[in-house]
Formats: structure tokens, C-alpha cells, sequence
């Protein structure tokens, strides 16, 4: 993007889908129509950085 923008987007249960070959994140609501959001230009890096904050957040939260 080459200017400052914000897009929400509501879907009920998606699933998320990453794709190395292409460096795309799709996130999908499959139903009676299938919504896709694709953001591109995420490197495998990028990705593997926000899966350990997100399991890092999990640990700090599980309790005995």
C-alpha cells in the first residue's frame, strides 16, 4: 500500500491458511459463499515471528 489506510473486516470462524511459494496469508470464511481476505508480501519470517508472540502470549496465560 502506498498510503495510510484501515480496513475491518467481520467473518464468522475463519481459518487461516499461509502459503511459503507465495508469501500469502489467506484468511477464509467458507459458508454459503466462501469471504477471502489474501495479504501478500509476508515473508515466512514475518509469519513464524507473529506464531511465537501468539504461543508466547498462550504460555504466559495457562495456569496449573
Amino acid at each position: 500500500m502506498k498510503f495510510d489506510t484501515l480496513h475491518e473486516y467481520y467473518l464468522d470462524d475463519p481459518s487461516l491458511h499461509y502459503c511459503e511459494d507465495h508469501e500469502v496469508l489467506i484468511i477464509a470464511e467458507h459458508g454459503d459463499t466462501t469471504n477471502r481476505i489474501m495479504i501478500n508480501g509476508l515473508s515466512k519470517g514475518t509469519v513464524d515471528k507473529l506464531r511465537l508472540e501468539l504461543n508466547k502470549e498462550h504460555l504466559e496465560h495457562v495456569t496449573d
